[in-house]
């Protein structure tokens, strides 16, 4: 991951997660995209333009570089879209990052709710240019998937191993968080037996205080024993 890659994609990620890697499509897919845009609607249309010098006359010069511009703006675009088609890898989850020019959406799946990660290949071109679709298969969900990801395999090593010290996380702070329960009922009933023998304590006090003065009454004189 690049530092330009790390500091424009920092702001699809919450403040509190940390940045560990970005998956994006194959460079392949946008230069075939482009390939065909300025095939079929640059190279041909400027063709019939030049070698027909009729069209010249029915259609201004203008009109044609006009035609142009909103072509250059298309591709523009489309490489835009296509670098912000990406999944985005921090220290908790994977972000889906879908753009679109007056919005983006993002989906995340913590590495808790991943069940495996399969790399689907559709050609046999696609082992030469390492290029396959990445699939994320979620517990009782959706699958998530990154068609025609770029060096898919990487991608793979970063989510297991970020996956694997997050669940370690977890289960040490789980652990820790029954070892405070514990401490924490361990105490509340020590409180319970103290508060329970104080109070055995005061019973036979007061019940011994008792006895006491039954008998200091018995010996006295003119004491009559009802009991």
């Amino acid at each position: 991951m690049n530092k330009f890659d790390q500091k424009f994609f920092a702001k699809y990620i919450p403040e509190w997660q940390k940045l560990k890697g970005i998956v994006h499509e194959h460079f392949i897919v946008i230069i075939w995209q482009l390939s065909k845009w300025l095939f079929f609607w640059v190279l041909i249309p400027s063709f019939i333009f030049y070698y027909f010098n009729s069209l010249a006359t029915i259609i201004p010069f203008v009109f044609f570089e006009i035609w142009l511009l909103i072509v250059y703006i298309k591709l523009m675009y489309d490489i835009f879209n296509w670098y912000n088609d990406v999944w985005i890898i921090t220290d908790v989850s994977v972000i889906d990052l879908d753009w679109e020019l007056l919005w983006s959406d993002t989906v995340s799946v913590k590495f808790t709710s991943i069940e495996w990660v399969e790399v689907e290949q559709d050609w046999i071109i696609d082992t030469i240019t390492w290029k396959w679709n990445l699939i994320i298969h979620k517990i009782w969900a959706k699958e998530f998937v990154l068609e025609n990801a770029y060096k898919p395999y990487q991608a793979v090593d970063e989510i297991e191993k970020y996956s694997q010290w997050y669940n370690d996380y977890e289960e040490e702070e789980q652990e820790q968080h029954n070892i405070e329960n514990f401490d924490i009922v361990m105490e509340a009933l020590s409180w319970v037996v103290e508060e329970y023998l104080e109070k055995k304590w005061l019973k036979e006090k007061v019940d011994e205080e008792k006895e006491e003065l039954i008998e200091e009454y018995r010996e006295k004189k003119w004491t009559i024993d009802l009991s």
